[in-house]
């Protein structure tokens, strides 16, 4: 039998196709139909959903199922399309349907951080801690999220927050119990409430919301440093030991600062001088010391107990009158000794106080020793820090063997007792 040739096998093939050809059309057109149709059912879902319902309760029981519908009438649905997937460290976290609306989403993650909080500072660099891409990718119809549960599974870390409502007699304490976290994640996770002030009713987050993406922000800020001066000390040889003076006050020196304030999602964790710019020198303070050494008759500037002894009458009012010294009751013949080094400016009988010892120190103050039985100085005479001047005695105005001892600074007489080393 003869074979077909080409041409008789291509017109044959050709009026096979013209006859399907028909059918085809029809196919087509039924699957448009019903791709036309599904859309305009979930658009119709959408629109019902969001219609404005007099009674309030029936809008929002309505709208769970409205959603549910969708939801179901998206998950029959196969279609691929082109969406662009927001993926971190290489994890996809959602996709959305324009490039667009993903880079909305990574700009409202940034946007917090966008404003410095400290004065004279400028943000100069804000990016992700992470490895952040939009990714184009065919996806299917029913994994589409909308731009807001994107970002709001970006900030809070998780998709569900689960919450506590307080019940009357419950604390911050009794719910972490109950539900084994420590209070401070559960103080963490509620920074909007009061610890100490919480009433039933309230919701309280039960997790610490850990944000997917980390925003790493840069600073920039300029100011004016303190430096601080040196001390610095000279002797001289001239001056006693104990003796000091300021040759040269100190001053510090000033310096303008750049420094570079590192955050991760408004949290410092560096800080780093980049610029530091001298504008004045510090000025060394000088302190002069003296190195002589003192004689013991000059005044060390501290007073020792005169007598061994106990204090049988304080300073103050007593018996009516002022009483300008302090009373140490000892034995007949005890040393008085100088409570600090200095030059006797009186010594003898004096009225009441029976036989005195008076020394000026030289800095202001004078010491006065009364009652005394026996002086062992004379007038003029210096004499040094604890040399017995004399001893404790009954002369004078006495109702019993004592030391009358007196301090006078500047003319005013002082309680003794503040003065006296303890």
């Amino acid at each position: 039998m003869e074979e077909p040739s080409n041409k008789e096998v291509h017109n044959k093939n050709q009026f096979k196709f013209l006859k399907f050809r028909p059918k085809l059309v029809l196919i087509l057109t039924i699957a448009l139909i019903v791709f036309t149709a599904t859309i305009f059912k979930i658009k119709s879902i959408e629109s019902w959903a969001s219609q404005e319902i007099v009674n309030g309760e029936e809008k929002e029981n309505l709208k769970p199922i409205a959603l549910e519908i969708k939801q179901n009438i998206r998950s029959k649905m196969t279609f691929l399309i082109n969406g662009y997937t927001i993926s971190i460290d290489g994890k996809d976290i959602g996709t959305l349907k324009t490039k667009e609306e993903a880079e909305d989403v990574l700009a409202e993650v940034k946007k917090p951080f966008l404003d410095p909080k400290e004065e004279d500072s400028n943000i100069k660099e804000v990016n992700f801690l992470q490895d952040v891409k939009i990714v184009k990718k065919l996806s299917p119809l029913s994994t589409i999220k909308d731009r807001k549960e994107i970002l709001s599974l970006i900030q809070k870390g998780t998709e569900e927050i689960e919450t506590h409502i307080v019940e009357p007699g419950e604390n911050y304490w009794t719910i972490a119990d109950k539900y084994n976290i420590s209070v401070d994640d559960l103080i963490e996770a509620n920074t909007e409430k009061d610890p100490e002030n919480i009433l039933p009713g309230d919701k309280i987050n039960l997790v610490v919301l850990k944000p997917l993406m980390t925003v790493k922000t840069i600073e920039e800020t300029e100011y004016e440093k303190e430096i601080e001066y040196d001390l610095k000390v000279e002797y001289d040889e001239t001056m006693y030991k104990n003796e000091k003076k300021v040759k040269t006050n100190g001053t510090p020196g000033k310096s303008r600062v750049v420094e570079k304030i590192i955050k991760h999602n408004g949290v410092e964790v560096d800080r780093q001088i980049v610029k530091e710019e001298l504008i004045s020198k510090p000025v060394d303070k000088l302190i002069v010391k003296g190195t002589k050494q003192r004689p013991l008759t000059i005044a060390t500037g501290s007073f020792t107990t005169p007598t061994r002894g106990s204090i049988s009458s304080r300073f103050g009012q007593r018996w009516g009158r002022m009483h300008r010294g302090i009373d140490i009751a000892a034995k007949v013949g005890t040393p008085i000794k100088a409570a600090d080094g200095g030059t006797v400016t009186y010594s003898g009988n004096r009225g009441s106080y029976g036989k005195l010892v008076e020394i000026n120190h030289g800095n202001g103050y004078v010491t006065r020793y009364g009652h005394c039985s026996k002086i062992h100085v004379n007038n003029g005479q210096k004499v040094s820090k604890g040399q017995i001047v004399a001893l404790v005695g009954n002369t004078g105005r006495t109702t019993g063997p004592h030391l009358h001892f007196e301090v006078i600074k500047n003319g005013v007489h002082q309680n003794p007792s503040n003065y006296l080393s303890r």
